[in-house]
């Protein structure tokens, strides 16, 4: 009997970026060009990953999963609530058609209307 999943992605919507000069900081979305968005689910902090950052000299901020719609790239930057993320690692659920984003803060922005 196949198994149908149903996932709920309701905790919002992550529109993802990728940096237009790739040896600037971002400071701004100005900084970035619009790919498209994913809608996300967040999921907790394990010790574990939180460890994993830190050996990659990263401080994970927030971990999100989102359908498996984009080719995952760690050089895409995340906007969630007006905060940019850098995206620290990304893991691959193939068999639940998933992304798992392990997110570092880089800051608040502030848009214009």
């Amino acid at each position: 009997m196949a198994r149908n999943i149903l996932n709920d992605y309701g905790d919002g919507v992550a529109e993802i970026y990728r940096k237009k000069d790739v040896e600037k900081n971002v400071k701004s979305l100005d900084d970035l060009e619009y790919l498209g968005f994913l809608y996300f689910t967040e999921k907790s902090k394990r010790q574990q990953d939180i460890e994993f950052a830190e050996q990659h000299g990263a401080n994970l901020t927030t971990k999100i999963a989102t359908p498996d719609l984009i080719p995952p790239d760690s050089d895409y930057n995340v906007v969630i609530n007006n905060v940019i993320y850098a995206i620290i690692y990304v893991d691959h659920d193939k068999k639940n058609r998933e992304l798992y984003f392990y997110l570092e803060e880089v800051r608040k922005i502030e848009r214009q209307n």
